[in-house]
């Protein structure tokens, strides 16, 4: 039997029953079993400037205070461990002199998270103040981007869950990158539904019109060229209609297709041609690099019909400076591919309350939505 050498399904499949996007008790599942237990990113490191400063990340109704130290980036759970009081009333902040206090009871730590002060506690009360430093939280940094994991013992290296692989993006230096433009909103969708419209391009040709004139392999509902049964015998694979890549006389996913901001200087050849490489890290964030420009998007469930949703635009800090920078070129394709799937994904989270649907079908071009699937079902 000949090996099956392309990535297209080779029969209709069934994806998950829609008690799964709509379930309460399946949300709080895959919080606990996925969101918990999961490498998760949490904020890029030019968010973090200087020694002291802070940010609060949230999954599920758990906070975690990131801070940044003299030794590099630390995280604990936002909570006092005197009576449990949340230390961070704000979102975003600097613990000043190398203090986290307590607006409570005034208990007071250090960055490393120790405790270092109790006042008015009477010294004559034995107690081991060297046992109740702060509750810790796992870090993690690859290409500058901050990863928190809430399980006790992380199950695997932050490395081994990047897709296709952690140096994908090496040739951009992401880390020394700034954030230009950031957007959030909340989509009324459950936060599955948002992974399954990225993983396949099946919808592609009715949603994202621009995107397939830029991109025109999207137009033939296929995401890269091994999609096809066959790839390999075409003769014309340097057409971006089956190769992949930008369509002819474009650059990068901008408004006309043309570099807007300094393109990085490291990339080879390959990576400038193909105007966009991907890499994603389950289940959090996924992030795109263009020859100007990188794109970050990142979400938290909020409820089983709702989803946040985050993206940031970053550039190089010459870019940043440089007076022939189009920023709008960039955002405004980025921001009508955004609105096109939020739309989609509404619309979809709606139809899966009819009674009579217990759970739709995969066509052959949604393999990657059934590895989702697979990849959800070993987790819970």
């Amino acid at each position: 039997m000949e090996e099956k050498n392309f990535n297209n399904l080779e029969s209709i499949e069934r994806s998950l029953p829609s008690q799964a996007y709509l379930d309460k008790s399946v949300f709080d599942t895959e919080l606990r079993r996925i969101w918990y237990k999961n490498w998760i990113f949490a904020f890029h490191v030019s968010e973090f400037s200087f020694t002291g400063d802070f940010r609060i990340s949230r999954i599920g109704d758990q906070e975690i205070v990131i801070i940044r130290t003299e030794v590099g980036i630390k995280a604990y759970y936002n909570t006092c461990r005197h009576r449990g009081a949340a230390l961070c009333a704000e979102d975003t902040g600097r613990f000043e002199a190398g203090v986290i206090r307590c607006p409570y009871h005034q208990w007071a730590y250090s960055l490393d998270g120790a405790l270092v002060n109790t006042p008015r506690l009477d010294e004559s009360v034995p107690f081991e103040s060297s046992t109740y430093s702060l509750y810790p939280v796992s870090t993690a940094v690859w290409e500058g981007c901050i990863f928190i994991n809430l399980s006790p013992v992380p199950p695997e290296s932050l490395a081994s869950g990047m897709q296709p692989s952690e140096g994908t993006l090496a040739n951009w230096g992401v880390a020394s990158l700034k954030i230009a433009h950031h957007y959030e909103t909340v989509i009324n969708c459950n936060w599955k539904i948002f992974w399954e419209n990225f993983l396949e391009c099946y919808h592609c040709p009715g949603i994202h019109r621009d995107l397939c004139q830029l991109v025109p392999i999207y137009q033939r509902t296929f995401m890269e060229r091994e999609d096809e049964c066959g790839w390999e015998k075409r003769e014309n694979l340097t057409d971006p209609k089956f190769g992949g890549g930008l369509s002819e006389g474009n650059y990068s996913w901008t408004t006309d297709g043309q570099l807007h901001a300094q393109t990085f200087p490291n990339l080879t050849q390959e990576e400038f041609a193909a105007g966009y490489v991907y890499t994603q890290h389950l289940p959090s964030m996924f992030i795109v690099g263009h020859p100007d420009y990188v794109r970050m998007v990142w979400l938290r469930p909020l409820g089983p019909e709702q989803t946040s949703f985050s993206c940031s635009w970053l550039l190089s800090e010459a870019s940043l400076e440089d007076d022939d920078l189009d920023l709008a070129s960039i955002i405004n394709f980025g921001m009508n591919i955004i609105e096109e799937d939020a739309r989609v994904c509404e619309l979809n989270q709606r139809g899966l309350r009819s009674l009579p649907h217990e759970g739709g079908l995969l066509v052959p071009q949604e393999y990657d939505v059934l590895n989702f699937h697979r990849w959800i079902q070993a987790q819970i």
